[in-house]
């Protein structure tokens, strides 16, 4: 996360899927935005329970802002949201697909065929048939998480002998794809960091833009976005978890899942719906365009977390650590959340006790409205 005065460079890259699903209340009718005491008390109880190094918190009800407080960091800079970026990798992705240059059925040998020319074939001929919408749901057979995922260990490699600043995706997919895949395309669910980074793989190639260039042009522009930025010491995340960008940018990001909003082509609309059902294996809660995705309260209830532990070597040798983890919320009346936090040995109990916490504010405000 990069803050005014204090820095944390990530490496590692291991995203923090939402533990628990949504628990924001059934919206209310919208009504004024409430007092902020009841978000200060409430971050402020939680940083004197946990006692974490720095902190976030912003919170909007209804689109508009009613809360952003930081301890010992400036809520307002931007900040390395990790595995958040995936979200803007989709949005790129929906992007070349209203423009008629993909389709979510398109395989991985049309889509990106100028890696292959230039690499070869994968070590597994199955891949060639891995289709957009299986990278993006995190159902292409790639080793995912749960599996390993040795692009874990390709990014810390790369990281610690000063590389982590080289974005391009060609040499961390020809490192993986010399292995075979850990289940048949289109079966099981298995988040991995890996179906990310072939689709900046196959934004560059549709495109014809480094990845950076097109997303900066074809979202965040489009959306008055201009605090959006791959770290420089890290663009080797880049569509899986490269991205910095101050939180109320990110929330304005967000905004894109909302039905109603333009940016979206219909396609991608209509695709994230049926992602729901399509698999038939996720109930309620789905993964569409870079998001956990849920229908609980309407359409669409949308989250991901990031989770940042690692070091290397900058591009002068000097040595680079991050501890981070952070979370984002939109909920289907314009309820979001983004909290972020340098954690300490009790951070997993820590983000989802600021979560209840947060989440106990906005239903309090609910309640005098009502």
């Amino acid at each position: 996360m990069t803050y005014v005065g204090h820095t944390l460079l990530a490496l590692g890259m291991a995203a923090a899927l939402c533990a628990s699903g949504p628990a924001l209340s059934q919206p209310a009718p919208v009504a004024p935005p409430p007092p902020t005491a009841a978000f200060q008390s409430a971050f402020d109880d939680w940083v004197q329970k946990y006692k974490p190094q720095t902190a976030i918190a912003m919170v909007q009800i209804a689109g508009r802002p009613v809360f952003s407080r930081g301890f010992n960091a400036n809520p307002d800079a931007p900040t390395l949201i990790g595995s958040m970026s995936k979200a803007v990798t989709g949005a790129c992705i929906a992007t070349l697909i209203g423009e008629g240059k993909l389709s979510f059925t398109t395989p991985m040998k049309d889509a990106m065929p100028g890696y292959f020319r230039n690499f070869g074939p994968p070590a597994d001929t199955r891949l060639m048939d891995v289709t957009v919408e299986q990278l993006l749901a995190h159902r292409s057979g790639l080793p995912g998480n749960s599996d390993g995922d040795p692009i874990h260990g390709i990014f810390r490699k790369r990281a610690e002998a000063g590389l982590g600043g080289d974005a391009s995706p060609g040499p961390l997919l020809q490192e993986h794809f010399r292995r075979k895949l850990a289940r048949d395309p289109g079966s099981a669910f298995s988040y991995g960091n890996t179906n990310y980074i072939a689709l900046a793989q196959i934004i560059e190639e549709k495109s014809g833009r480094p990845y950076e260039d097109f997303c900066r042009a074809a979202v965040f522009d489009k959306l008055g976005i201009r605090s959006a930025r791959l770290h420089s010491d890290w663009r080797l995340f880049s569509g899986a978890g490269g991205w910095t960008i101050t939180p109320a940018d990110y929330m304005t990001f967000l905004k894109i899942f909302d039905p109603a909003h333009p940016f979206l082509p219909q396609s991608a609309k209509d695709w994230i719906d049926s992602a729901k059902t399509k698999w038939k294996s996720e109930g309620t809660s789905w993964y569409s365009l870079g998001v956990n995705t849920h229908a609980v309260y309407g359409r669409w209830f949308v989250m991901h977390g990031g989770l940042l532990n690692s070091q290397g070597r900058d591009k002068d040798g000097r040595p680079t650590t991050a501890i981070i983890s952070s979370n984002a919320i939109r909920a289907a009346d314009g309820t979001s959340l983004i909290y972020a936090m340098t954690p300490s040995k009790d951070a997993n109990a820590a983000m989802g006790e600021l979560r209840k916490a947060l989440d106990r504010a906005i239903d309090a405000a609910r309640a005098k409205r009502s």
